[in-house]
């Protein structure tokens, strides 16, 4: 029976065999024998093959291969087909409890990646797109897996596609966006602090002997004993103030005579000021008015504006002390106090000779 080697050479060996003459008897005459080999030599005839199991030992003649040589290579010829089927069947990793793997990488990965050249080129029907070694960004798509041009693709590089950054997914999806922590906030630099707000301020006191941007000015004085206007103190400022005579009408008023305090107010051109009044001292003939009108105006011209304002004092109930009679819009850099003259200087056919005190008046302003 022919071997798996013979059957798969089947025709060379039969063609070898039906080449072959039947070998001879063996005779005593050598002669003979030497004489039919020789004839078969010549005629070019296949010399009988020897079995192996024998003593004689001959080489096969030139140009002829011998039947071990043949057998062996048609085993060659068997295992070059056999090997990559069975390298096929052990890469399919067909085991209870893993899945398939790509043709052309390895179960163990080893550090270049897992792709075994030379094996079988990758697949290329996985989800539609090429399988190259991990990590790899594959056309149109970014290294993060979202293909670009997409929505959702992101708008910064992120981390994939860097060395430690995530592949992208067997399956060709995209890939789970990678989560990115937010720096913290940078510190802002702590610059010196802005200086606060400079206040424009303004604070001025008018009266007799004051300066500085004050005036006061007793309009339509004259001198008639205690019946006129009257002088009090030094002159210095603080301490000298004026005693103005009554209209002898609680509710009319002499234009022609009245006291006025001037207050040049700037730096603060327009603002509001807090006006105090002092009430100096003494009795009815020095300060009795009861009440004393007075009129703040914020121009000097007193006589061609309205008065922003109005307050009155009764000076009877407040002897020796500083009044705050309120707060006044001005504007110009300028504020005027007017004290009215109106009042009764008399009482029943007697006269009392009543005055209205002109002291000192402060103004403190605000822009």
């Amino acid at each position: 029976m022919p071997s798996v080697a013979e059957e798969s050479t089947g025709v060379a060996v039969a063609t070898a065999e039906a080449a072959a003459p039947a070998v001879p008897e063996v005779k005593a005459d050598k002669e003979t024998t030497s004489s039919s080999e020789a004839g078969t030599a010549a005629a070019g005839a296949v010399p009988p093959v020897v079995d192996t199991g024998t003593d004689v030992s001959s080489s096969p003649p030139a140009g002829r291969m011998s039947k071990p040589v043949i057998v062996a290579a048609a085993v060659a010829g068997v295992v070059l087909v056999a090997l990559p089927l069975a390298l096929s069947g052990l890469l399919t990793g067909d085991q209870s409890g893993e899945g398939p793997n790509a043709a052309g990488y390895a179960k163990d990965l080893p550090p270049d990646g897992g792709f075994v050249p030379g094996l079988a080129a990758p697949p290329t029907d996985l989800g539609g797109m090429p399988v190259g070694p991990p990590g790899a960004a594959l056309p149109g798509q970014v290294a993060d897996g979202v293909p670009a041009g997409q929505a959702g693709a992101a708008a910064d590089p992120g981390t994939a596609g860097l060395p430690g950054g995530p592949p992208p997914p067997a399956g060709g999806g995209p890939a789970p966006a990678p989560q990115h922590q937010a720096p913290p906030p940078q510190q802002q630099r702590q610059g010196p602090p802005a200086p606060a707000a400079k206040t424009v301020s303004y604070d001025g006191m008018a009266g007799k002997g004051c300066g500085g941007g004050t005036g006061f000015t007793g309009v339509g004085a004259y001198s008639d004993g205690k019946a006129g206007w009257v002088n009090h103190g030094g002159g210095g400022c603080g301490s000298a103030f004026v005693s103005i005579p009554m209209s002898g009408d609680a509710n009319k008023d002499d234009p022609s005579a009245y006291g006025l305090w001037t207050f040049n107010t700037g730096p603060v051109t327009a603002g509001s000021c807090a006006v105090s009044v002092f009430v100096p001292n003494g009795d009815a003939t020095v300060a009795g008015g009861s009440p004393s009108v007075y009129r703040v105006f914020d121009r000097f011209a007193v006589d061609k504006g309205t008065p922003v304002g109005s307050f009155q004092i009764n000076q009877n109930a407040n002897h020796g002390r500083w009044v705050s009679v309120g707060t006044f819009r001005i504007n110009g850099a300028k504020l005027a106090v007017q004290l009215l003259n109106r009042g009764r200087d008399w009482s029943g056919s007697s006269k009392t000779y009543a005055h209205h005190a002109a002291a000192m008046i402060k103004a403190k302003c605000q822009a």
